[in-house]
């Protein structure tokens, strides 16, 4: 599991309502992990260009032009441990994979009303080393407040294809579902589309030590408060 300090660096962003994507780490989980002994750091970044104005609640900041920024560290134990942390199945760099991200996070309530929360983040999927498919069944739910351990399905997938020329192009998905016992309508579930170039290494190459992921999406469906984002990932390991 990895226990994310998104929750504690959120307080140096200008944030925006987190009741559906998450708002400082928007990102489709996959099995690469750090080396034991590798230190890894990611630099989450995202900016909303069009979306709400109004608050959703008494003392929300709107998601309109709100930027976040996010400082994640991890360390690789074994081949399939990395913290602070995440587990994966042992794999090879072809075929199917398995594993689990946990995060932990305390949010300040101008972000979401909940306070303390958690996200399970099991990630499953195939490559061939051209091809990657990748489903993330998010499943997230509060640790404080009056929904407190009420699961929230927030799931999320991915497709990329490797040009073997050292970039990758793709498409991620992210969804709010609503809880899982109150799901909800499909006109009132949010749906989310961004276009993806990755940094990615050719077939049968050794990993850098560089990671990146650009991005720019859009809305799918018209209760998104987020209609329009950029985000990046920066990342390194030593």
């Amino acid at each position: 599991m990895r226990l994310s300090v998104a929750g504690l660096l959120g307080l140096l962003a200008i944030p925006a309502p987190a009741p559906a994507l998450d708002r400082f780490e928007i990102q489709v989980y996959q099995p690469d992990i750090n080396a034991p002994g590798e230190l890894g750091l990611e630099l989450h970044t995202n900016f909303t260009v069009r979306g709400d104005r109004e608050p959703a609640f008494p003392g929300e900041i709107p998601p309109h032009h709100a930027f976040r920024m996010t400082l994640e560290p991890a360390l690789g134990v074994t081949s399939w441990l990395e913290l602070g942390a995440k587990l994966v199945a042992p794999h090879q760099e072809t075929g199917f994979f398995i594993g689990l991200n946990v995060e932990v996070g305390r949010v300040p309530g101008a972000v979401e009303q909940a306070g303390w929360s958690n996200e399970l983040r099991p990630f499953l999927g195939w490559t061939d080393g051209t091809w990657l498919l990748d489903l993330n069944p998010i499943v997230g739910y509060a640790l404080t407040g009056a929904d407190r351990f009420r699961a929230d399905l927030e799931p999320a997938g991915k497709v990329s294809w490797n040009s073997q020329r050292g970039f990758a192009l793709g498409l991620e998905w992210y969804a709010e579902l609503g809880f899982a016992d109150a799901l909800l309508a499909p006109r009132d579930q949010s749906h989310w589309l961004f276009a993806v170039v990755d940094l990615a290494e050719a077939a049968g190459r050794e990993k850098g030590p560089w990671e990146l992921n650009l991005a720019v999406g859009g809305a799918l469906t018209g209760a998104a408060d987020q209609r329009v984002i950029v985000k990046a990932i920066v990342g390194r390991s030593f």
